[in-house]
């Protein structure tokens, strides 16, 4: 297991969400050093990232934990998160309401160029972020593309992910976190892990996403990782044995 790391995301909410807890769950997983950063325009596609870095324009959050809190910077650029350390591992994601369609991933290849290009280790290993589907009552306006069904939209989003991402070298590996939200709903927690129908509940959800990148990432054992959020204690707690599971289980999803 690695005993330090510098992870950045490019992404959006869903990174922010994935990213909450990741801090603490490292080290609680035995990660003795840990900087992660995080590039966050909300619902930013994988072809708005590519404008930004083509033109680029300071449209970005850029949020930064180096101590377990995370510091927000406003109007930055691309290259402002990607050359402000010599990140180990760098992650990419598409937008929740395109995650499904594989169409919209065709400029992907932009961004990665750009990342290979530009980044300051030339190790950096690049990973997709596996976003997960809208819980089935959602009221997000993008729902009915996947015809207000959580089974299809995830079935989508595999399968985008199969299509665009497994074949393409670029890649290290695919982090989960759909699977894991999808196993763990298939337990007596149920479906009800968002807090507004898409974003991630700040307990179950959000913990639970954390855990499968700090899984997949870092190596991390889910079952030796004790700390839970204080706030959220009392709710996580008694259903921590589902969410270890759900993701040891998606750690099995995209291997060879």
């Amino acid at each position: 297991m690695k005993k330090s790391i510098r992870i950045l995301a490019i992404g959006n909410s869903f990174s922010e969400d994935a990213m909450a807890y990741l801090w603490h769950i490292l080290r609680a997983g035995g990660v003795e050093d840990v900087i992660l950063g995080n590039l966050v325009i909300g619902g930013c596609p994988v072809s708005l990232h590519a404008d930004h870095i083509a033109s680029g324009a300071p449209a970005y959050f850029y949020c930064k934990n180096t101590n377990g809190v995370w510091v927000w910077e406003s109007e930055q650029s691309f290259s402002r998160g990607l050359l402000d350390e010599e990140w180990d591992i760098i992650t990419l994601q598409q937008a929740s309401h395109d995650s499904g369609l594989p169409e919209t991933y065709a400029r992907q290849g932009e961004v990665i160029d750009y990342i290979h290009t530009h980044k300051r280790n030339p190790n950096a290993a690049l990973y997709w972020h596996m976003t997960w589907a809208y819980q089935s009552d959602s009221d997000h306006w993008a729902f009915p593309r996947y015809g207000c069904d959580q089974a299809a939209m995830y079935d989508a989003i595999l399968n985008a992910v199969k299509i665009q991402i497994l074949p393409n070298d670029a890649y290290a590996g695919v982090i989960p976190s759909g699977v894991a939200i999808q196993s763990l709903r298939a337990t007596p927690v149920g479906d009800t892990v968002t807090r507004d129908g898409f974003h991630m509940s700040e307990s179950h959800g959000r913990y639970t996403a954390a855990l499968t990148w700090a899984q997949t990432l870092c190596g991390v054992d889910p079952d030796i990782v004790d700390w839970v959020p204080e706030a959220f204690a009392d709710a996580i707690r008694p259903d921590l044995a589902y969410i270890r599971e759900a993701v040891k289980k998606a750690g099995n999803t995209f291997l060879a």
